[in-house]
Order: C-alpha cells, then sequence, then structure tokens
C-alpha cells in the first residue's frame, strides 16, 4: 500500500515538473540564453519520462514531416559546405563545439522535438493555456514597471544602471527589454480581458495596462520593437471589436506620454526623431515634384537628399539596407540550396571583397557584414535557398491557416477562451512579417519563442474540443 501511495506521489511531483516547466518559460527568457538552452532540454528530458510513463496518447501529424524535411536538409547542406574545402573549412577550425554551424545545425531538431511534446500535453489536457497566461503577465508586468523605475531613478530594482535613453530593466547589459516586452505585452493584455471579463474596472485596468508596457518600450530605447507593438495594437483594433475602444484609448493614452517625454528629454527625443526621418516618405514625394516640375538632374536629387534630408538614408544605403543588399548578392550565387547555417558571417566578407571596386564617390560601400541578414525571409534565402525557404515558408502558410481557423471560430461562439490564442497568432505573425528588421530565425532566443508559440497554436484544437 504503501509503495502504492510512493509510486502516486512520484507520478504527480514528475506532472507537476513538467508543469512548471512550461508555465516558467518566459522567465527563462529574462534569465539568459543558457539558461534558456538548459530549461528547454530539461522541459524536453522530464515530458518524455512523463509521456512514456503514463502512456499519454500521441499523434503525428503530417505537419511534422515538412519540418523534418526542412531540419533535414539545414544540417545536411551545412555539413557539405563546411567539409569543402574553402573559406568556410577554413574557419570551422577556429571554432568550439557549441559555436560549430554543423553540430548547432544538428540540435535545431530539439525545436522539432518541442512542437511535438507541447502538442502532446495539451492532447491530454496536462497543460493550462489560462496558467501560462498567467505567468506571462507576471513577468512583462515586472518587467515594464522595471524599465520605467530605472527611467526615472537611474537604476533599476537589481541596481542596473540606466543609459539614458536606453533602459534594459532586469536584462542588465542586454538592450532586449523592448523585444521582450513586444513579444509578449499582448498576452497579459488579452489575458486581464478574458480573466476579469466581468469587472467593473476592467477598461480603466486594460488602458493602463497597454499604456504601461507600451511606455516601457519607448523607455527600453527600442525603436523596431515599438513600431512592432503598435502593429499588433493595430491587429487587435482590425479583428477583436470588444478590445477596439480599449485598444484605442490606451494608445491614446501612450501617446500622451510620448509627447511628454518628447518634449522634456533630449537624449530620447533624438533618438526617435532620427526614426522618423527615416521612415518619412514625404519628402521624397516633395523632391520627386520639384524634379518633375523644373527638371532637375537626377545627380541633383542624390545631392538634395544627402545634403538636406540625411533622415532618408533608410531608402538608400542605411545599415540594413546594405546588409539586405549582401544578402541578396549572397543568395544570387547559390539561388536553389544556399550556403548552409552561419554562413552569411562569413561569406559576406568575401562579397565586401569582391564589390570593393563599386563604392561611389561618397565613399560609403552599398554592401556590409554582419552576424545574420537582420531579416527572417534573407536569412532563409541565403543560407537554405530557395529549397529551404519553400520549406519553412509553407509552414509559415500554416500558421496563418490556423489564424483564419480561430478567427472564424471565434466570431461563430464568441468564445472568450478562444480569445487567448489571439496574442500568440499576433505574436508569430509580427514575427515572420517580412518589412522589418529581425535577429535570427535560429538563435536561442527568438527560435525558442517562434517554436514554443508555434507550438502552443497548433496544439490547441484538441484543448478547445475544435477537432
Amino acid at each position: 500500500m504503501i509503495n502504492q501511495i510512493n509510486a502516486q506521489n512520484k507520478k504527480i511531483n514528475i506532472k507537476k515538473i513538467v508543469e512548471v516547466l512550461f508555465y516558467t518559460f518566459p522567465l527563462s527568457f529574462i534569465i539568459g540564453n543558457l539558461i534558456l538552452s538548459l530549461h528547454l532540454l530539461i522541459f524536453i528530458g522530464f515530458s518524455f519520462y512523463l509521456i512514456k510513463k503514463e502512456s499519454l496518447t500521441v499523434r503525428f501529424k503530417k505537419l511534422y514531416w515538412l519540418l523534418i524535411l526542412f531540419f533535414l536538409y539545414l544540417f545536411f547542406v551545412t555539413l557539405f559546405q563546411f567539409q569543402s574545402q574553402g573559406i568556410f573549412n577554413a574557419k570551422l577550425e577556429s571554432l568550439s563545439l557549441e559555436e560549430n554551424p554543423i553540430f548547432k545545425s544538428f540540435i535545431l531538431v530539439r525545436f522539432l522535438i518541442l512542437i511535438f511534446i507541447i502538442d502532446t500535453l495539451f492532447l491530454n489536457r496536462i497543460l493550462e493555456l489560462k496558467k501560462l497566461f498567467l505567468f506571462i503577465s507576471i513577468c512583462t508586468f515586472f518587467v515594464a514597471l522595471d524599465v520605467v523605475f530605472q527611467y526615472l531613478v537611474g537604476f533599476d530594482l537589481f541596481g542596473f544602471k540606466s543609459l539614458g535613453y536606453r533602459n534594459s530593466g532586469p536584462f542588465n547589459d542586454e538592450l532586449i527589454s523592448g523585444a521582450y516586452l513586444q513579444k509578449f505585452s499582448l498576452f497579459t493584455f488579452y489575458y486581464i480581458f478574458v480573466k476579469y471579463n466581468e469587472s467593473k474596472n476592467l477598461n480603466v485596468s486594460l488602458i493602463f495596462l497597454l499604456a504601461l508596457h507600451l511606455t516601457a518600450i519607448l523607455l527600453s530605447g527600442s525603436r523596431m520593437p515599438l513600431i512592432l507593438i503598435l502593429f499588433g495594437c493595430f491587429l487587435t483594433f482590425l479583428f477583436i471589436k470588444k478590445l477596439r475602444f480599449v485598444t484605442t484609448a490606451g494608445c491614446i493614452f501612450f501617446i500622451s506620454i510620448f509627447g511628454i517625454i518628447y518634449n522634456y528629454d533630449d537624449k530620447l527625443a533624438n533618438h526617435y526623431k532620427s526614426l522618423f526621418n527615416e521612415i518619412n516618405v514625404l519628402n521624397l514625394f516633395k523632391i520627386n515634384k520639384q524634379v518633375t516640375q523644373n527638371g532637375v538632374s537626377e545627380e541633383s536629387i542624390k545631392i538634395e537628399i544627402k545634403e538636406n534630408h540625411e533622415g532618408l538614408t533608410l531608402l538608400d544605403n542605411s545599415g540594413y539596407n546594405r546588409i539586405y543588399r549582401t544578402s541578396l548578392s549572397m543568395w544570387w550565387e547559390r539561388p536553389i540550396t544556399g550556403f548552409g547555417l552561419k554562413t552569411f558571417r562569413v561569406k559576406c566578407w568575401e562579397i565586401l571583397e569582391a564589390k570593393a571596386h563599386l563604392v561611389p564617390s561618397s565613399g560609403i560601400s552599398r554592401y556590409a557584414c554582419a552576424n545574420h541578414p537582420h531579416n527572417h525571409y534573407l536569412e532563409l534565402l541565403a543560407e537554405t535557398g530557395i529549397i529551404g525557404f519553400t520549406l519553412m515558408f509553407a509552414f509559415f502558410l500554416v500558421l496563418f491557416k490556423e489564424f483564419i481557423y480561430y478567427l472564424k471560430k471565434y466570431k461563430q461562439e464568441e468564445n472568450l477562451i478562444i480569445l487567448l490564442t489571439f496574442p500568440i497568432i499576433i505574436s508569430l505573425f509580427i514575427e515572420i512579417w517580412p518589412i522589418r528588421s529581425t535577429g535570427s530565425f535560429f538563435t536561442t532566443w527568438t527560435a525558442s519563442y517562434f517554436w514554443f508559440n508555434a507550438g502552443v497554436l497548433l496544439g490547441l484544437k484538441k484543448y478547445f474540443n475544435l477537432t
């Protein structure tokens, strides 16, 4: 009898461990890549043990074949590239195992395993979506408050100092607080709406919560995450009628705060003013109108842009555009197969040398190097070619199909619980939005976020009894 009780407690403990590991994933994103990697491996290990011991129901989706083909292809194209004689093979000799692209391409399979495990755990109702959202809400609220506190006081709750217009909060020297809040803030916004839907003060709470998170992203100094989270707010306004008022009011409240900070903080104002100048295409239309009316030469246009509209460099030779141009050149050399994982950082120097004679009179090269192409689609094209790009793009289309499915179900049933799928969908949609700068698609932080959310989204149909 005692043995049976101990065995039962052991089963319960393993189940609880798996639950805790799943719900606390957002915390590991704050602590750092090493902890995140270890967290992922431990979660996979305990989950496999639970699945085997409990004989949980598993299913193998046809979709998995698509991902298996992608990860196998990436591994073999990387293996072939770095084992062949040339600059890649020479570079390989100086790298440690953890930096070895062949090894990295092999262990990427852990994200396929992650999707399978999350799907299985939701299928067997081991996990609860609301608990995940609750923990995310605690994390984002803490990070947002910490960033605002750091900006106002000069240091955060851990003693990390502010950098003026850049405030990292609990991330210390990693300036990714804005990216973290951009990726997870909408989860908090939707969770509070669903959890406290009957509360009289719900609208006030949501307006304050949205404005707080937007302000924290602003104070982080991360400009692209600010644009992306506002895009997420727009998608919420577009698709969810019940959230239109609070989304609009929250954004207006935030804009008012932005205006006050912009007028009183010159450093932060200049930081964002440069962004406004870069995306201000109205000046180009103005110049084009002058050209049409006065017959100004093409060379005069270039001088006009260079001397009087320095903010327009994004439209010509900004750092990102130069990297994008290099990525396309790399892809064009091997359009079908690509060069393999982590090859851009090596190949780009060869391209720069080959294009050295094309440097214009301004002295600024039209090509540039970086660790990665800063755009998921260009990275896939350059490093996996049309084959890898097609496989992954097909997976993106599956995610878009899921978005349409859940949108229809929500509108048909007005089910608030189904509404919790929308921050996942919107976050994934923003992540694969093509017209934006990004981190590398294959880094631990970005990949863990993407595949974690993809796994949750794909595992929810059985959870909601929709299939």
